[in-house]
């Protein structure tokens, strides 16, 4: 992890904040052994189950704290996304719970089902623009909508209260083991949950 003046970007103290923010919020997903896996490659094979979250993904760890971690008049302004799934219901879902407004921008190639899956985790409290034909496309609406409106940004992984979000599944996975672990594998796209996690 890069560090500034020797002091990573997101600390162990930045877990455990973002853990206390999210202890009623995010399910506590279980590690369980994956017999297929440990028998194929002869050795313990453990799969962290994010997709049990009620969003079904580990994006909302991120998004909910990074929402949880605006002062009171940052909530006021509401919140801009972009998204073309995961990350807007996590937003979605924060903004129902913490009653803050938002737009969230999505490709209009986005799939119907995680669309109306978007509006049912927002409540009332969010309205999507489906624009453009790509992420990019609709994270520069997003972008453009943020300088006329002033709303906060939840970008979906380079934000160190994201990031922090996201590092409290390595919380969770260093209490759950009994073992030491030789390697931990996590898939990368942004880069928000590998920062995190490392």
């Amino acid at each position: 992890m890069t560090a500034v003046q020797d002091r990573p970007l997101v600390s162990v103290a930045d877990t455990k904040r973002a853990a206390l923010r999210l202890k009623e919020i995010v399910h506590r997903s279980p590690l369980m052994k994956n017999y297929n896996l440990s028998e194929k490659y002869n050795c313990n094979i453990y799969l962290k189950r994010e997709d049990l979250q009620t969003v079904r993904s580990f994006k909302i760890r991120g998004a909910y704290n990074k929402m949880a971690s605006l002062g009171p008049m940052e909530q006021e302004r509401g919140v801009v996304c972009a998204s073309a799934g995961n990350h807007a219901q996590g937003v979605a879902y924060a903004c129902a719970d913490l009653q803050i407004k938002a737009k969230i921008f999505m490709p209009s190639t986005t799939p119907k089902q995680k669309v109306k899956k978007v509006e049912h985790f927002g409540k009332g409290w969010i309205e999507i623009i489906l624009k453009g034909d790509t992420f990019d496309d609709a994270a520069q609406l997003a972008r453009e909508e943020v300088k006329k409106s002033e709303a906060i940004y939840i970008h979906p992984f380079d934000d160190l209260d994201v990031i922090a979000g996201q590092s409290t599944i390595a919380l969770e996975i260093l209490e759950q083991t009994k073992q030491d672990l030789d390697y931990l594998f996590v898939a990368v796209g942004g880069g928000g949950l590998i920062a995190g996690v490392s």
